[in-house]
């Protein structure tokens, strides 16, 4: 038997895990330098591109995309570096725009800006969110190799110099976070959203730390460039949401290395697969809601024997998510399979409920809250429980009492690398 803690929102849960065959976590390592000063080095130092205050100058306006507040960036430094060079480049305050690349997700209050950017930077720039549905506000480029149509903001379009900004974490969909990421699907509109998110360019199955040949990575990298990103700048961040490395520059060159420092950290080997695995989003802001929750389900397929039970421990203070509603409407976690191939990516994000169900259609999901109603998480095909040993009591009355369990903290950002599976090809 081992105690463990587990992330829940702000705090942990403590859990006694029996037949505990590993904790799949990054071993912790602490930063040689203050965030502020990885940060300035690397914009000051790009990776194929030249310093953002000569590719500022004789330019007027620019945009900076920032991540909305789900993804734990150190947005506010990292903006006060680019401006740094704006300034130098002889670009003005009342020439700079914000935008969030809120992508489908919700709009972020004033409040929730000023907590990000600080109230200095929210006087005196221009801070929007970008609004997919809002086709008046976009500007459409072509459509990639394998058809996705490139409809952008238009406050990023018509800007003069392109900025995004992020965090490279391993993801589910596109391999890793950050880089082509902040423009699609970031600041794209509902109809890019749609084609790029659905099948074929979206993998059946989950795809952390797949780069090489996922079309999911390719097309977005293939929009962004059509876009025309002058400078990204992207952290690496550790167990505790410390800023180990950071990159800018070439949105290409400069988002493979830190792909490279990303998978240093995050990517760790287990012995084998478990009957039971046990994962949690990392807390607070990852398990914000159930929609961003799931990212840490997909890791768990990859570390689970058939026909294994997942179970998921996530506070969830904002609900659900719209995705919701697929998952209620349907028979079973198959028939949201079939709608999902039929639909596709819709404003409901229904490819959130694709993946739940992809899981479930699989294995069993045991929910580990207290802010859903279990009467609404069973109507989801979910099992509710209360407690983390809730939960395991569970899964060894359906697995025996010999059932091996893997523990995943960290869920959302690790990828779980069976010995001898190829992660990249």
């Amino acid at each position: 038997m081992l105690v463990v803690n587990i992330p829940f929102g702000d705090s942990k849960m403590i859990a006694t895990i029996p037949n505990c065959i590993g904790i799949s976590e990054p071993i912790y390592v602490k930063p040689s330098k203050s965030q502020e000063e990885i940060i300035h080095k690397a914009v000051l130092t790009p990776i194929g591109t030249r310093k953002l205050s000569e590719i500022a100058r004789e330019k007027t306006t620019a945009a900076i995309v920032i991540d909305d507040l789900t993804r734990p960036c150190p947005t506010k430094i990292m903006v006060e570096e680019i401006l740094k060079e704006l300034y130098l480049g002889g670009i003005k305050d009342e020439n700079i725009a914000l935008v969030v690349a809120t992508g489908n997700h919700r709009a972020m209050t004033e409040q929730e800006f000023e907590m990000i950017l600080g109230t200095k930077i929210c006087s005196k720039l221009k801070h929007i969110n970008h609004n997919c549905l809002d086709s008046s506000s976009l500007k459409y480029y072509g459509i990639t190799k394998m058809g996705v149509p490139v409809y952008v903001n238009k406050v990023v379009a018509e800007a003069d110099v392109k900025i995004t900004t992020g965090l490279i974490t391993p993801h589910q969909g596109a391999g890793f976070s950050g880089g082509r990421k902040s423009i699609i699907p970031g600041i794209s509109g509902l109809e890019t959203l749609h084609i790029h998110h659905s099948f074929p360019i979206r993998s059946f199955e989950p795809s952390m730390g797949r780069i090489h040949g996922n079309p999911f990575h390719e097309e977005a990298l293939e929009g962004a460039k059509m876009v025309g990103v002058d400078f990204i700048l992207n952290v690496v961040t550790n167990l505790n949401n410390e800023v180990m490395y950071a990159v800018a520059g070439d949105i290409e060159e400069a988002f493979y290395a830190g792909v490279k420092l990303s998978r240093r950290l995050w990517e760790v080997p287990i012995e084998r697969l478990a009957d039971v695995v046990i994962t949690s989003p990392g807390g607070y802001p990852r398990d914000i809601d159930l929609h961003q929750a799931e990212k840490a389900v997909a890791s768990a397929e990859l570390a689970i024997k058939e026909s294994g039970i997942i179970i998921l421990v996530a506070e969830c203070r904002d609900g659900i998510g719209k995705f919701g509603e697929w998952l209620k409407e349907a028979e079973s976690p198959s028939d949201v399979i079939e709608r999902f191939k039929r639909e596709g990516f819709t404003q409901e994000a229904s490819s959130k409920a694709f993946m739940y169900a992809r899981a479930m259609s699989k294995h069993k999901l045991i929910i580990v809250n207290k802010s859903i109603a279990k009467e609404e998480l069973r109507s989801m095909f979910f099992i509710p429980a209360e407690s983390i040993d809730e939960a395991i009591q569970i899964a060894l009355k359906e697995k025996g009492s010999e059932a091996e369990f893997l523990v995943m903290p960290h869920g959302s950002e690790i990828i779980p690398k069976v010995k001898g599976v190829e992660i990249d090809g």
